[in-house]
């Protein structure tokens, strides 16, 4: 399960943000996790739930948004969330995927 070893790297980064902005807890994480990514949402929520607890984020609301990969023509530029080997528009083979393996924190909020 190596999404403990994320949510670890995860809230480390948190706290540091968080410590730099005074901020003594925190209320919600808003992550933005790309359908790619090999990222499981719910093993992620359960390992950062575990590790929350007697911290500043204990009781975060941890919002996971899942982000789909757009698939680009490289001859005309055109984008579409749908895989097709051929582009929609002008039937070029040359496509190319972009995103679907982000892993960010968005935001956090807290006081």
């Amino acid at each position: 399960m190596h999404e403990l070893s994320i949510a670890e790297e995860l809230l480390d980064i948190i706290y540091r943000y968080a410590e730099n902005a005074g901020i003594n807890k925190i209320s919600s994480v808003n992550l933005r996790i790309g359908e790619f990514s090999g990222i499981f949402p719910d093993s992620l929520e359960f390992a950062f739930g575990v590790l929350s607890e007697g911290k500043i984020t204990e009781n975060a609301d941890l919002k996971i948004e899942k982000v789909s990969p757009k698939y680009v023509c490289q001859e005309c530029g055109f984008c579409s969330g749908e895989y097709s080997e051929n582009c929609k528009k002008c039937g070029s083979e040359e496509m190319s995927i972009e995103g679907g393996s982000e892993l960010e924190i968005d935001s956090f909020e807290g006081e």
